[in-house]
């Protein structure tokens, strides 16, 4: 049988498997996109990252334990640089304010010298800093030796990022492994 055709030499047939292939190049342009959505995401959360950063150097330059923990996870653990650590948000927030009250009053966060940021999922991001210290009230600038590196995990909850890992260590500036 021949196919009906609407034009002469042209079957239908032929114009449905022209318009399907169409509609099936359609289809991945459409679900593959230009990525300009993904990548809008990943500078927005980039953005939120780095927020999440300057909100805890705030609530530590005002001295505020409770704000300092509001950046992490109820469930989030902190390791400080001396090996010290503190599982919780309300822990952190109670050592914190007593640091903030005693010895670290009026200490603010230096500049980190370099800042990495990778996400594991679009929910989970490794954030490194280095190359920073806790400056003291009439400091300007680090010394080498207390210059140390932070390695922070963020996720993502109800669209807001938190830590809810941060480990804090010195950064080594001489002989011995790992230096």
């Amino acid at each position: 049988m021949q196919p009906v055709t609407s034009e002469p030499g042209r079957s239908r047939s032929g114009f449905r498997l022209v318009l399907g292939l169409f509609a099936l190049g359609l289809t991945m342009v459409t679900a593959c996109g230009d990525d300009s959505t993904a990548q809008d995401s990943r500078a927005d959360d980039e953005t939120a990252l780095a927020k999440l950063d300057e909100r805890q150097a705030e609530a530590w330059a005002k001295g505020d334990g409770t704000a300092w923990a509001a950046t992490f996870t109820e469930d989030a653990d902190f390791v400080d640089w001396m090996g010290g650590h503190l599982h919780g948000r309300a822990t952190i927030a109670e050592s914190f304010q007593q640091g903030f009250d005693t010895f670290m009053k009026g200490t603010r966060w230096s500049t980190p010298e370099k800042r990495t940021v990778r996400f594991v999922t679009p929910d989970v991001a490794l954030i490194i800093t280095s190359g920073m210290c806790v400056l003291q009230p009439d400091a300007r600038q680090c010394r080498a030796e207390d210059l140390s590196i932070q390695t922070r995990v963020a996720v993502k909850r109800a669209g807001n990022w938190l830590c809810t890992s941060f480990h804090n260590s010195r950064i080594r500036t001489g002989g011995g492994p790992g230096s």
